[in-house]
């Protein structure tokens, strides 16, 4: 079992085959993609099960957040009461009659977005997350953020302004991917186009280009294609 096979087991949540390679001796704190852990991308995920599997057989953290999780594996609590836990969290965030129910006719075109945050993930890449206001979904509130990670922009952030960048779909070298999560599900997100508008006292203008892959999770709703104007604070 290579790398990119194992890699290929976290993203299709295959448990059963996971547990068979880790007992046969595979190590769970092997480097996968991008120099990250299997823990460290089932964190991303929120994959408390594989994250449960990958520390029964010693994986470790090597982030806070994953740290927080195990912390709770090794208290005795399971994967199940952790993912209730944060599923709890999540939707513990005030009263459903206070924000807009796009049950009906949901769309991305609808959703409301605030002030976001651009960051250094690692050299030449970059973090932006672009919180979306609270709205009802199926009776529930949902309290969701565009999770885009490891964007590659290789020069200074000065070298942007006033420019865009245009990026390939995933799996083409220099994609940039990420997520956002809508009915249980981290539903695919493409960055296709970033445009630096202006930079001034700390904050960030980009119009921020992306597909969304609602159909890849099965979550009943088709793929869409945004386009914002966000004003993102720079970490």
């Amino acid at each position: 079992m290579n790398t990119e096979e194992f890699s290929r087991l976290l993203l299709f949540q295959n448990y059963e085959e996971a547990e068979i390679v880790l007992q046969q001796g595979f190590d769970p704190n092997t480097l996968l993609e991008q120099d990250k852990s299997a823990m460290e991308w089932s964190s991303y995920a929120d994959d408390y099960r594989m994250m449960y599997i990958l520390w029964k057989y010693g994986g470790q953290p090597t982030t806070p957040w994953a740290e927080e999780i195990i912390n709770k594996f090794e208290k005795g609590e399971s994967y199940i009461e952790v993912e209730q836990f944060y599923s709890k969290e999540r939707n513990d965030v005030g009263n459903i009659e206070d924000y807009k129910d796009l049950t009906d006719g949901f769309s991305v075109q609808k959703l409301e977005f605030q002030t976001g945050t651009f960051r250094l993930q690692e050299e030449s890449l970059y973090k932006i997350s672009i919180p979306v206001s609270k709205f009802v979904l199926d009776n529930s509130i949902v309290d969701t953020a565009i999770e885009l990670d490891f964007v590659p922009l290789p020069e200074p952030l000065s070298a942007y302004i006033g420019k865009s960048v245009v990026f390939p779909v995933n799996p083409e070298e220099g994609y940039a991917d990420g997520s956002v999560y809508v009915r249980s599900s981290h539903n695919p997100v493409d960055l296709t186009r970033l445009s630096f508008l202006n930079a001034e006292d700390g904050m960030l203008m980009v119009e921020v280009s992306m597909k969304f892959d609602f159909e890849y999770e099965g979550i009943g709703f088709e793929n869409e294609e945004l386009v914002i104007r966000i004003a993102l604070e720079i970490d």
